[in-house]
């Protein structure tokens, strides 16, 4: 049996086409017991209050009511109920809510749709499984992994996980996104280090072998991945989100109002340069960031939002 088929999924989405496209993806492609819903009232007064439900992916804007404000329902009546949203707009604009109702998930309606990405995305929430760069290729698929333990060696690190993957782009500016979450994960992740005092950092220093960053870098004919995975578990999805919201709400003056931040602007350069980031939190234990750049450029178009916390 399909261990898919143990997972109830209610899409709602007043779109029929769309609603009838996932659907039947989720049901004939994934095996997922799917349910469906117009619209937010539907879903709660119809199939919520009789169906057990494992997650919720809803569209955001629907007459009647809007994805979020049917998720903070789900919230309070179903906790355990897993909530994604979904969109064919910019994340970015909803940062505000997401903040409020603690979502950290919002998949974008790309063209051509990608299924596979919307398959993996479930997946690993359903299953609370959300670790691992390798969940994002076929099973054999090589990769290439680096350990650091030096302050002095992340340039170093940085050009040679992605001087092997073929076709990149803009290599400097991925490089650039690297050292910035390389740096992240070992001065907040490990040594927890202050943000305001970035220009006295001692980069000449050696961590334990229990305290190594592993970098781990993938791909295929479709993307390319790099995971950079510490063993603090000190970043929260709270954070990061009130971090990205800074960056792009803007103050009296028209200026971001995270301008002049010390912390959290490593998150918005790589949402800025790389088509997917993944933000996997298990609270004091480990933080994983997948960065994905897909080879067709369409997907660099509008991008999700994915910030998991167990």
């Amino acid at each position: 049996m399909c261990e898919n088929s143990k997972y109830r999924i209610l899409v709602v989405e007043d779109e029929p086409e769309m609603r009838s496209m996932l659907v039947d993806h989720l049901r004939e492609r994934e095996g997922f017991i799917a349910f469906e819903a117009e619209n937010g009232q539907h879903a709660l007064d119809t199939v919520l209050r009789n169906e057990k439900i494992d997650l919720v992916l809803s569209d955001i804007n629907m007459p009647v009511m809007k994805g979020f404000e049917l998720l903070k329902n789900v919230r309070v009546a179903y906790p355990t109920c897993k909530r994604v949203l979904i969109t064919a707009y910019n994340v970015e604009d909803y940062l505000e809510l997401a903040i409020t109702h603690d979502i950290g998930n919002i998949f974008i309606k790309s063209n051509p749709f990608n299924f596979r990405e919307l398959s993996i995305v479930l997946r690993n929430l359903l299953r609370d499984d959300i670790f691992g760069i390798e969940k994002h290729f076929a099973p054999g698929t090589p990769s290439c992994v680096r350990t650091v333990t030096n302050g002095n060696e992340l340039d170093t690190i940085a050009h040679d996980i992605v001087s092997p993957i073929p076709s990149v782009v803009s290599p400097k500016k991925f490089e650039l996104v690297l050292m910035e979450i390389l740096t992240n994960a070992i001065f907040y992740g490990i040594r927890n280090e202050a943000p305001d005092k970035k220009e006295s950092w001692d980069y000449s220093f050696n961590l334990e072998p229990s305290q190594a960053i592993e970098v781990r870098m993938m791909y295929d004919a479709e993307k390319y991945a790099v995971s950079i995975l510490d063993a603090g578990g000190r970043l929260k999805k709270q954070d990061v989100l009130y971090w990205l919201h800074r960056q792009i709400a803007q103050a009296e003056n028209g200026m971001p109002l995270g301008l002049f931040d010390n912390h959290g602007r490593g998150f918005f350069i790589a949402r800025k340069f790389v088509d997917r980031v993944h933000i996997n939190i298990k609270n004091d234990v480990r933080t994983e960031i997948i960065l994905v750049n897909y080879f067709n450029p369409v997907y660099a178009q509008h991008k999700p939002l994915y910030i998991n916390e167990l």
